[in-house]
């Protein structure tokens, strides 16, 4: 025990203190599943609980971590983390969350139930979890996948999903000299039509390509 702290090789196995805001201690690589919830009782979360401050070295975030602490509102993540198991998350009070670049392993229903989550951020792009939620076909796992791989099938989830200004905001962040007529094609076939704009323009204008409209110049 480490204060109200569980800890056992490094992996913080339950917390039992009743502090409305929590440092994990240093040295903690691992945040085990079922850690802030008990799930001999419904999965019942830490009521008391507003937010958390994960200190760099954390790794993982295990399975119902913080399931249903409804008051949890704000969490702080290192970069260290690398992966984030099921319902690690769910049914709490988060408004907007920061996912560090590095992470390789993410559940899409990490943040299932959170109704109150209207921002998620990775990787310089930022949008809405609730518009995504609305939507049947909502997968933010294959977002956050392609986000680090090939970006062109997270825009056009995000334009499906009714997001067009969440990407024209961070519309850099998508572009490659590989993928931009696949990006321009994204855009036209889900009908973005500012995007496109945007889009083509920055095509002609970074990547050295010849205009069409210089032809028809004088």
């Amino acid at each position: 025990m480490t204060g109200a702290f569980e800890i056992k090789d490094n992996v913080l196995i339950k917390y039992h203190g009743k502090e409305n805001y929590i440092m994990i201690p240093d040295g903690v690589t691992r945040i085990g599943e079922y850690a802030f919830c008990d799930r001999k009782n419904l999965c019942m979360g830490i009521m008391q609980i507003k937010g958390v401050y994960i200190p760099e070295g954390v790794v993982s975030i295990g399975h119902s971590a913080f399931r249903n602490c409804w008051n949890l509102e704000r969490v702080s993540l290192p970069e260290s983390l690398v992966r984030i198991e099921s319902f690690a998350f769910a049914q709490t009070g988060l408004k907007e969350i920061i996912l560090p670049d590095g992470i390789r392993q993410f559940q899409g229903d990490t943040f299932q139930g959170c109704y109150h989550l209207e921002k998620v951020s990775y990787h310089g792009v930022t949008f809405s979890h609730r518009e995504l939620w609305m939507n049947a076909n909502y997968r933010m796992a294959v977002i956050i996948k392609s986000l680090r791989t090939d970006k062109v099938p997270a825009m056009e989830m995000l334009l499906k999903t009714g997001q067009e200004q969440a990407v024209i905001q961070s519309y850099e962040k998508f572009i490659s000299r590989k993928n931009i007529d696949r990006l321009i094609r994204v855009a036209i076939e889900q009908k973005a039509h500012e995007l496109q704009l945007i889009l083509t323009d920055y095509k002609y204008q970074h990547f050295k390509f010849q205009n069409p409209a210089d032809k028809l110049k004088l």
